[in-house]
């Protein structure tokens, strides 16, 4: 007697394993989040840069407008960018000698600039570091000793001031960055490493009035 076949439904079959498919779509899937996750930061992080050079060229207008000299000018542009230099280069460790700490309450000029930083949050660079250093680096005396005080790997990536006037009473500086782009993906977005930040900040010139 001929035993009866038995069919089984096509949807009860094993199906093979689909691991490897799963395991490339999730990948695929993350690859994805991270792309738009790094390009939302990138984003923000040129935002932020921009704001920076706005305030730098603020700050060095109204060093200008007041009468500084090109010198004294420069060097507040500096420290008004330092969130976007980089890396700090000099000095190369946290370590501050001896005659820093002595002269520290005989400072003027970098004084106003020490209380000013001083409320706002700080990191263990700016603690150890910058606290002290950035009022040593606005009492410099010549371009020499600017290098050694204080120095970061992208500060030649930040113009000087460029001095801009409208009228006889009006005084304007201008700055400007090649800014750099460092996060992952960046391709997917552009094919330059950096973006040119241009940001102008007028004011009227009081110079004669503080000069008198």
């Amino acid at each position: 007697m001929q035993r009866p076949s038995f069919h089984r439904p096509e949807a009860l079959k094993p199906h093979r394993s689909k691991s490897g498919q799963a395991l490339l779509e999730t990948f695929g899937i993350m690859m994805l989040l991270c792309m738009i996750l790094f390009g939302m930061i990138q984003y923000v992080l040129m935002l932020t840069a921009t704001e920076v050079i706005q305030y730098s060229a603020d700050a060095s207008v109204r060093a200008r407008a007041v009468g500084f000299n090109d010198f004294m000018v420069y060097k507040v542009n500096r420290v008004a960018s330092i969130p976007n230099a980089g890396l700090m280069t000099s000095p190369s460790s946290a370590g501050i000698s001896n005659a820093q700490t002595q002269n520290w309450d005989t400072l003027s000029a970098g004084e106003a600039f020490r209380r000013s930083i001083a409320q706002n949050p700080s990191s263990s660079q700016y603690q150890n570091i910058e606290y002290n250093n950035i009022p040593l680096y606005m009492d410099a005396e010549h371009w020499g000793q600017l290098g050694g005080i204080l120095d970061y790997e992208d500060w030649d990536s930040i113009s000087r001031p460029i001095y801009t006037t409208t009228s006889g009473d009006t005084v304007g500086v201008t700055v400007t960055q090649d800014y750099p782009l460092r996060m992952p993906f960046l391709r997917a977005f552009t094919d330059g490493n950096e973006i040119h930040i241009r940001q102008e900040a007028r004011l009227a010139d009081h110079s004669e009035l503080y000069l008198q």
